[in-house]
């Protein structure tokens, strides 16, 4: 039995989609044929094969899902949205290591939905990505992790902090060497910025970055063997935002990061390089 139903699903896309559209509330034949774009004479047998599974119940020629059709539905969705996410970019998953992303999470990576994969030419290598940069520049909110430096980085960040975004930012330790030693002055506006909150990780960093708004996620992971590629993930879906958000709160509670001030003064003591700067770090 459960063998012809597994049939009786997949290997038909008209079944499931009829499935889906009933799981949104009952329908007529009529409603049926006009959604879904088909004559009787396509869908009936569909329902007939579909009632017969007993997923399907008719009453008074209106079709709706049967209890058994609404646990299967209700299951069935997350899992063929789980194969979609994995197929879009499906390279990129393959050749990438998903250890770094926790369990809980990866039971979950059907919420990204569908992922736009950004991937710069040879001429474009050291530019940020259009997408990116209009996504991130009309965010009200950002919540940013990252090991790895990036020359337009510091500029973005420090002018967002002054438009009055929100910024949540935690760096890898390197990182925040190399922002305060080779670009004072955006440190300088992002450390004093009330609208800016600094934090430093002195752990091994578990993904390359993630950067969460209200308007979109992005992400970048590892490939297989620790490589890292300037390959972006971005989705713009509710869920996939709400996936990112604990995402970066579990990247912060792993690695402990240590508030941005309290690193700087200690890194003041231990850095030549940070003093030879005029920057504020209270």
């Amino acid at each position: 039995m459960k063998q012809s139903l597994i049939n009786l699903i997949f290997f038909s896309d008209r079944r499931k989609e009829l499935l889906f559209l009933l799981r949104e509330g009952p329908r007529d034949i009529d409603a049926i044929k006009e959604l879904l774009n088909v004559d009787a004479g396509t869908i009936q047998p569909h329902i007939k094969k579909m009632k017969d599974a007993h997923l399907l119940v008719e009453e008074k020629k209106v079709y709706s899902l049967s209890e058994i059709g609404k646990v299967i539905v209700e299951n069935l969705a997350p899992f063929l949205n789980t194969i979609e996410v994995f197929e879009v970019n499906e390279d990129y998953w393959k050749t990438h290591d998903l250890t770094s992303v926790p369990d809980f999470l990866l039971d979950r990576i059907d919420e990204l939905g569908h992922c736009e994969l950004l991937e710069p030419d040879v001429e474009h290598m050291l530019e940020t990505p259009k997408a990116f940069i209009e996504n991130i520049a009309s965010s009200n909110e950002i919540l940013t992790f990252v090991s790895y430096f990036h020359p337009e980085a510091p500029s973005l960040y420090a002018d967002l902090a002054e438009k009055g975004t929100k910024i949540t930012l935690c760096m890898a330790e390197n990182v925040i060497l190399r922002l305060f030693s080779s670009f004072p002055e955006e440190a300088e506006r992002l450390s004093i910025s009330e609208n800016s909150k600094i934090f430093v990780c002195q752990k091994p960093a578990p993904i390359p970055s993630i950067v969460v708004t209200d308007r979109f996620l992005s992400l970048k992971l590892f490939e297989n063997g620790g490589k890292l590629r300037d390959q972006i993930l971005i989705s713009t879906e509710k869920k996939a935002l709400d996936w990112g958000r604990d995402l970066f709160w579990h990247c912060m509670e792993v690695v402990e990061p240590v508030e941005g001030k309290t690193f700087f003064q200690l890194l003041a003591k231990r850095q030549p390089v940070c003093n030879r700067h005029s920057v504020n770090v209270d």
